[in-house]
């Protein structure tokens, strides 16, 4: 029973004071996503980037949407879709009628491993990163 209590103090005391990570949460959107095309599906898996339709696309989320999407239920969301068609990245998503954005916490600035802009970057060393 002290156990209990003394975990509870910890995890109310480290939110209050900032020790624990934020979890980044969903937004309003700040930016206009309706040009962006729109895609409709089940959601048939949760994967370690973002869900998977049921008819095998991967859909590529940020972590802060992620909450608002359930396996089995129809997802709606705006986002690019890769040339072959099988990949989406989501930019926002729809809860019930309101569009929902990723935070700003959850939203990656300039170039990442992995992306095409980091591809380009020379870096000191003439070596890989």
């Amino acid at each position: 029973m002290m156990i209990t209590r003394f975990s509870a103090l910890f995890v109310l005391m480290g939110s209050l004071l900032g020790g624990l990570p934020v979890v980044a949460q969903a937004a309003d959107c700040q930016y206009d996503v309706k040009p962006v095309p729109v895609f409709t599906g089940t959601v048939s898996r949760i994967t370690g980037d973002g869900v998977l339709f049921a008819d095998g696309r991967d859909v590529v989320m940020p972590e802060s949407l992620l909450p608002f999407v359930r396996l089995a239920n129809e997802v709606k969301v705006h986002g690019l879709v890769s040339l072959d068609g099988r990949k989406i990245w989501v930019l926002a998503l729809y809860d019930k009628d309101r569009l929902v954005c990723p935070s700003v916490l959850d939203v990656r600035k300039g170039a990442y491993p992995g992306s095409a802009a980091y591809d380009v970057i020379e870096h000191q060393g003439g070596g890989s990163p």
